[in-house]
């Protein structure tokens, strides 16, 4: 079998599973071209936004825009250009894919990993693992890049959307979801294969640990903030500063893999302090805050944590 017939396969393969599929140019990663009408740089470009208001019906043009599952629009395709490698639109596929790519430039860490012994994305997806207690994910499927990094795939549950974004998760990790496109595997650029080193070709479930990750990592839209009534101006007691300064402690000085689960639970027995009177929110905040600086927590998963625990206190206090 050669290596179109191989693709063929492969692209049958994934709109059978519902992954729609778009052409990419042969021997790289991008998508082919835009045509005459549709490129910005030609002279007979008509100004248009998309695939909805294209002056013409959408064929290899506006990129993952027009992946398809249709298996007569795919063959027709690859009738016509037979070397093209495989675009996986992420988001209408309901895929959410984590990139760890390796340190190609050999440019050193971010200070943050400094004595953490990271290299590349690899390492630095291990760190996420080992702070929630988690192995490998090895059963899911996963694809090895021509760089020699790795694409893990997952399936997301309904209503869940992840967004695309790059470096959010960590150094040298992309995720590719809504609004973005994976290269599949069969694929072949210039440095190499995409190729499956996985068992299986079904991604597991997205498991919630990841999705709580993304979700840390403003991978995940947020909804609407509720309006809360303006902080009673309650003065912090003697008591409770000293109970919320040993709080505060207790979290600066938490252990590497469970610092997120201490900051949840600090955060929580803070919140009652203030349902109680017997400090002020202000004051909770802010120390609060303080210590998880310390504990290396991130702005995104520091704010997500107050702001959970103050809704659960109050629904609790209002049951």
């Amino acid at each position: 079998m050669n290596t179109s017939q191989s693709r063929q396969r492969a692209a049958a393969a994934f709109i059978a599973r519902g992954w729609p599929v778009f052409p990419l140019t042969p021997g790289a990663k991008k998508p082919l071209r835009h045509c005459r009408l549709c490129s910005s740089k030609s002279p007979d470009y008509q100004p248009h936004r998309g695939v909805d208001d294209c002056p013409h019906r959408p064929d290899t043009c506006h990129g993952f825009h027009i992946a398809s599952t249709d298996p007569e629009r795919v063959a027709d395709w690859f009738a016509r250009y037979p070397e093209m490698n495989i675009g996986i639109a992420t988001g209408p596929a309901r895929l959410v894919v984590v990139d760890l790519d390796t340190n190609k430039d050999g440019s050193p860490p971010p200070q943050q990993y400094d004595s953490m012994g990271v290299a590349d994305g690899g390492d630095v997806f291990a760190l996420a693992l080992e702070r929630y207690g988690q192995a490998f994910p090895s059963s899911t499927l996963i694809v090895g890049t021509p760089s020699r990094g790795l694409h893990l795939y997952w399936t997301l549950p309904p209503g869940v959307t992840v967004n695309k974004s790059e470096g959010a998760f960590g150094w040298n990790i992309d995720v590719r979801a809504t609004g973005g496109y994976i290269v599949a595997p069969t694929s072949v650029t210039t440095d190499g294969e995409y190729r499956r080193l996985s068992a299986g070709l079904d991604p597991l479930a997205a498991p919630k640990w990841l999705l709580h990750h993304l979700e840390g990592t403003g991978h995940m839209p947020k909804p609407p903030s509720a309006v809360r009534p303006a902080p009673a101006r309650r003065p912090t007691s003697d008591r409770g500063r000293t109970t919320l300064a040993d709080l505060a402690a207790q979290l600066a000085a938490a252990p590497e893999g469970q610092r997120h689960r201490v900051l949840c639970s600090v955060t929580t027995a803070a919140a009652y302090l203030v349902q109680a009177g017997r400090c002020a929110e202000a004051d909770v905040r802010a120390e609060i805050h303080a210590a998880a600086r310390i504990a290396q927590r991130s702005e995104n998963e520091i704010h997500q944590a107050i702001e959970s625990a103050f809704e659960y206190v109050g629904r609790r206090g209002a049951a």
